[in-house]
């Protein structure tokens, strides 16, 4: 958590407030980060700033205005949000200012002197600069859906990836970028098929429809506000309850831990199928 509905929230919400505040004059992270990237990038002017997102990740274009004419200055800023990771804003004058800030470990402050802030309590997130996509992680199953699919198609029986339980596959971030814990709970439970036998005995229906069911439950996450589940909120203030009637099996119908240490929530009549492997501590 967050997953991919989610990131692409908040990507929406950074362009939002970008488009209201307009430019940024400085970026800094809170004296507690022990993340090492040096922010110290334009000497001087100011900058925009822009959030592009793919699965899981997150690229934020900071873009000099001012200085060489002759020279667009732009750096990208890869961003991974952690379990708790999350982006905020905050006026310089509101009363709650020194509340979001303790856990704000990377800011964007205005030129107005607000704050537009990652905030993240438990401290997973990180940040560096980049010059494109982490080429470990595929296309995103919602913004990307032809690539996604066809990543998926090509490699299918050709990948020994694919010979694991699928509820295990929709977990490799090489082929489903983005997808989670309650995503793969959600899209596999919608699917009725036994989520514990191997992706590699899926007929092509079977496949097809998996990849069909990808993209219509991310597209229905982030349609509804995303997963307000334990630290992530939307940084609209969405309520969460639409979403939540949407949610018919993550942390609702059983439960097991895969091998990977995942709990993963399921239908029980799949019961009988559970891997050796796994436990149902």
């Amino acid at each position: 958590m967050p997953e991919l509905s989610e990131v692409k929230i908040m990507g929406d919400f950074i362009n939002y407030i970008v488009s209201q505040e307009g430019y940024f004059e400085k970026i800094e992270k809170s004296p507690v980060s022990k993340v090492k990237t040096d922010l110290e990038v334009f000497e001087g002017g100011v900058f925009s700033i822009t959030a592009n997102t793919r699965g899981k990740e997150m690229m934020i274009t900071l873009e000099q205005i001012g200085g060489d004419l002759n020279r667009v200055v732009t750096k990208k800023l890869f961003v991974t949000l952690g379990m708790s990771g999350n982006f905020a804003y905050v006026r310089k004058d509101s009363k709650n200012l020194e509340k979001v800030l303790k856990h704000a470990h990377l800011r964007f402050i205005t030129t107005r002197g607000n704050y537009l802030v990652l905030h993240d309590v438990r401290r997973f997130a990180k940040w560096k600069w980049a010059n494109d996509w982490n080429k470990g992680r595929g296309y995103c199953p919602l913004t990307e859906f032809e690539k996604f699919r066809e990543h998926l198609v090509s490699n299918w029986f050709k990948s020994k990836a694919f010979n694991v339980p699928v509820n295990e596959l929709l977990m490799n971030q090489t082929y489903f970028n983005g997808i989670g814990n309650y995503l793969r709970a959600e899209i596999l439970h919608r699917l009725d098929i036994n989520p514990f036998q191997r992706g590699s005995e899926l007929s092509q229906s079977e496949i097809h429809e998996l990849i069909i069911m990808c993209h219509l439950c991310v597209r229905d996450a982030y349609v509804l506000g995303g997963g307000q589940l334990k630290d992530w909120h939307n940084p609209n203030g969405t309520d969460g309850s639409t979403f939540n009637e949407w949610m018919k099996c993550y942390g609702i119908l059983s439960s097991v831990v895969d091998k990977t240490g995942r709990r993963f929530w399921f239908d029980s009549k799949w019961e009988i199928f559970i891997p050796e492997e796994y436990s149902q501590k």
